[in-house]
């Protein structure tokens, strides 16, 4: 009845545009100003692999002083490609300003990403006598 190449070629054309809608749509639906202060920084490692030829991916993770979790990885959508020299941009004990998208999800180890951060200057300063 159905060209079955011209068939599976729609099929997945509508499943691609499905997928690309949705994470367009996560990813500008859900993004919103934060602030932190970071209380640790690290990497959180998942996927499987009993051997060298596994998949593993492993994500910068910042951690914040009231108990929250961001990852930084790259994001298509925001057109963001340095990941790792945000990462060694933010320092503990700072406080940053950062744009951000996603939400935590346990059950599926999901966390809201960084896209950009900048770093909150105190107001405190000390007036010498």
């Amino acid at each position: 009845m159905y060209d079955e190449p011209f068939f599976s070629v729609v099929v997945f054309l509508v499943l691609f545009l499905f997928v690309t809608c949705f994470s367009c749509i996560y990813s500008f639906g859900t993004r919103r100003k934060v602030v932190f202060t970071v209380k640790e920084k690290g990497t959180l490692t998942h996927g499987y692999s009993n051997d060298r030829n596994g998949t593993v991916y492993t994500n910068f993770m910042i951690y914040t002083k009231d108990n929250r979790a961001f990852k930084n990885v790259n994001s298509f959508w925001f057109w963001k490609w340095r990941s790792t020299e945000l990462q060694a941009q933010m320092k503990v004990g700072k406080t940053y300003s950062a744009l951000i998208y996603g939400w935590r999800i346990g059950a599926f180890n999901v966390y809201p990403n960084i896209v950009s951060v900048k770093e909150v200057k105190s107001n405190n300063k000390k007036h010498r006598k």
